[in-house]
């Protein structure tokens, strides 16, 4: 099953074996088309749904369909672990992990390893092991693609440091705090934290 956020509304693709949740079903054709998916998003954002799931006999390819109606922006973070404990930033009013765009020839990894040291200031880390990809869309609100909506993949590192650094948060893009924090501090976490976050910051809790 595939997750897609659009800011905490949730938008679930998949095979009938995959429902489990009394949420409102939306079912395709096997032979859907492009243009019947944007009359269905252009409906979606007119209603207050919170959760919808899109039902497709191959959701995979109907994920690849869904995909392409939106301008494609990757971008690659890390979640970073020192002594058991996860580096989390606070930005914006919500707990978030240090992650950004992809930057042209740049590969996934590289661009997690610069984004967790531009925006937490650490060095030395290293990554152990790739983490699950996060979906979301939002409109753009900068000038050379304002108005159109995006489709971001996150791609997710999981990095091990062995530094003394705290970390300095990242001010010029808004990052206020930088803080460190068990499996078993992260209730306060995912109360006020992204949708899409959530599943990831969920494998570490009690860890």
């Amino acid at each position: 099953m595939y997750k897609v956020f659009l800011n905490d509304r949730l938008i679930k693709i998949g095979a009938s074996t995959n429902i489990t949740l009394n949420k409102p079903i939306v079912s395709f054709k096997e032979s859907c088309t492009v243009a019947e998916i944007k009359e269905w998003f252009k409906s979606f954002l007119n209603n207050d749904l919170d959760e919808v799931f899109l039902l497709h006999p191959e959701p995979g390819w109907f994920f690849l369909l869904f995909q392409s109606i939106f301008l494609p922006v990757p971008a690659a973070g890390g979640v970073v672990i020192s002594e058991n404990r996860l580096l989390f930033i606070f930005r914006r009013g919500k707990w978030d992990l240090p992650k950004g765009k992809i930057d042209e020839g740049e590969t996934p990894e590289k661009a997690a390893m610069r984004e967790v040291m531009e925006e937490t200031g650490i060095q030395g880390h290293r990554i152990t092991r790739p983490l699950a990809s996060t979906f979301h869309i939002y409109q753009s609100p900068y000038p050379d693609t304002k108005g159109q909506w995006i489709f971001k993949e996150t791609f997710w590192f999981e990095m091990n440091y062995q530094g003394t650094n705290a970390g300095i948060p990242q001010t010029e893009e808004n990052i206020t705090e930088i803080k460190w924090l068990s499996g078993n501090e992260l209730d306060a976490v995912l109360n006020n934290t992204y949708g899409s976050l959530q599943d990831i910051i969920l494998l570490y809790q009690n860890d």
